[in-house]
């Protein structure tokens, strides 16, 4: 598992501070395949990250470890990622749009 995403999720609750998330209430699921799950909540401003994957998500993120890699250092982008197949989103997609205020 890359050091990289881990710092990443890791680092989610501390990006959280710096951003607007008024009006975000949303729990997604980050899932790198045949690898490690993390469930990260949002409450307004109160973010909470954990291992695994709580039952009641609302967007499934899941890629391969290489494909998160590349996402975070930009080198691919999260649409040419989802269109191309390399990104899976399930569950509630404007959800998903939302997650973009926390990552950008």
């Amino acid at each position: 598992m890359s050091g990289e995403l881990e710092s990443f999720i890791a680092e989610i609750p501390a990006r959280a501070a710096k951003s607007d998330l008024s009006g975000v209430r949303a729990t997604y699921a980050f899932v790198v395949e045949g690898g490690k799950a993390w469930t990260v909540r949002i409450n307004e401003q109160e973010v909470a990250v954990r291992d695994g994957i709580d039952a009641d998500v609302d967007c499934t993120i899941s890629a391969s470890e290489e494909t998160f890699a590349s996402l975070l250092d930009h080198k691919l982008g999260v649409m040419s990622a989802y269109l191309s197949g390399k990104l899976k989103l399930s569950g509630d997609l404007s959800v998903a749009m939302q997650l973009n205020k926390l990552i950008s």
